[in-house]
């Protein structure tokens, strides 16, 4: 059997790639993964500012500038042009087009996402959405991390570009770890305003959460001096700030469930979440409480490996942390449900596997078939 030949593939990605991030997580479990099938990667991505430090706009324009200037330059070295999607990559996408390279784009959400990020660019909303709107018109794959965004995208694309591959878990690392412990629950990630960190602290004060029942937070963010303030009150809350990624599942074994209470400012979620955290707690044995959004929901449920709550219901989350206190045998239960789900669909050797057959298709190059 004759081995298929390399191909190469140039992964552009302006977010800048913490170690640790989420963004980080992804690029870097997808090229690895990708690498492991026989393509040849390039990373062409902004160095991380020095820790604790954060670029001022002009600085970053600068850096963005080069990253992109430094793409173009070298982009006929490759065959596929692999975009996470941004506003600003709108350049590179367009010489990929204009030299016709297969181009393919990550999607992790819609414009608003920036607009709540950045509210300084809510006048530039309508810009910054034909930015984005423009690249994916230019592509030939469109990889989409919810069912609800690739709808959102047939609305005015060909569904045979749009093919949907969430966020997934190294399984290798995120695994059943058996550990008894003093009853607690687990949140891990950045402390940011959509993340509900307000709603878990609401939730410790409800009649509903559980005597005895202690709220572990791993993760540091613009939100963090509410944990600060739980904590020198008095509440059952441990604050561990920052943790490497590769302690988490160490850290939370043993947790009764893993809360993952998203909420949605300004409909910024209303077109499907994928969060890591999901999967990696899935993976690691632990229910989830999750946050009834579309993407998050729809995998607990499906997967019967947690309990669903509505959005910003402080009681709803007290309660189901109540239930699997109370019913501990059903928690186990879920988690070892979610754990097998994603060894069997949700590993990023499987998400890699989805990319390589739609990049890799028998007869597939649309980039050499369609004009500018």
């Amino acid at each position: 059997m004759s081995q298929r030949p390399e191909r190469r593939l140039a992964y552009f990605a302006l977010d800048v790639p913490h170690k640790g991030q989420a963004s980080h997580i992804h690029i870097s479990e997808i090229v690895d993964n990708l690498r492991r099938l026989g393509w040849h990667i390039d990373l062409f991505a902004p160095e991380p500012a020095s820790e604790g430090r954060t670029r001022r706009p002009i600085e970053r324009i600068v850096v963005y500038s080069a990253v992109i200037a430094r793409a173009i330059g070298r982009l006929h070295r490759y065959d596929v042009l692999y975009v996470r999607a941004h506003p600003l990559a709108w350049p590179v996408t367009a010489w990929a087009r204009l030299i016709r390279r297969t181009i393919a784009q990550e999607i992790n959400g819609v414009e608003l996402d920036v607009i709540v990020s950045h509210p300084w660019l809510t006048p530039l909303r309508g810009f910054v959405r034909w930015l984005y709107r423009s690249q994916y018109r230019m592509s030939d794959q469109l990889f989409p991390v919810t069912q609800e965004l690739a709808q959102w995208l047939a609305g005015e694309l060909p569904n045979d570009r749009i093919a949907v591959i969430a966020n997934g878990a190294n399984t290798d690392l995120f695994r059943p770890i058996e550990r008894s412990s003093a009853p607690f629950v687990a949140f891990f990630g950045g402390l940011t305003g959509w993340h509900g960190v307000d709603l878990m602290l609401e939730a410790l004060h409800h009649p509903n959460w559980p005597a005895g029942v202690e709220l572990l937070v791993i993760g540091a963010g613009a939100q963090q001096h509410l944990v600060e303030q739980a904590v020198q009150a008095g509440l059952p809350v441990r604050w561990l700030g920052y943790r490497p990624h590769e302690q988490i599942p160490e850290l939370i074994a043993g947790a009764l469930a893993g809360l993952i209470p998203i909420t949605n400012p300004r409909g910024r979620s209303s077109t499907g979440v994928s969060p890591l955290k999901l999967y990696e707690t899935m993976a690691c044995g632990i229910p989830v409480i999750a946050t009834d959004l579309p993407g998050l929901g729809d995998v607990v449920r499906a997967g019967q490996c947690g309990i669903v709550i509505p959005c910003d219901d402080a009681g709803a989350l007290a309660a189901a942390v109540a239930t699997c206190a109370a019913d501990r045998d059903a928690a186990r239960a879920m988690g070892r449900r979610g754990a097998a789900v994603v060894r069997a669909e949700h590993s990023w050797a499987a998400r890699a596997k989805e990319i390589d057959r739609h990049l890799t298709a028998p007869g597939h190059n649309p980039a050499q078939q369609r004009a500018f």
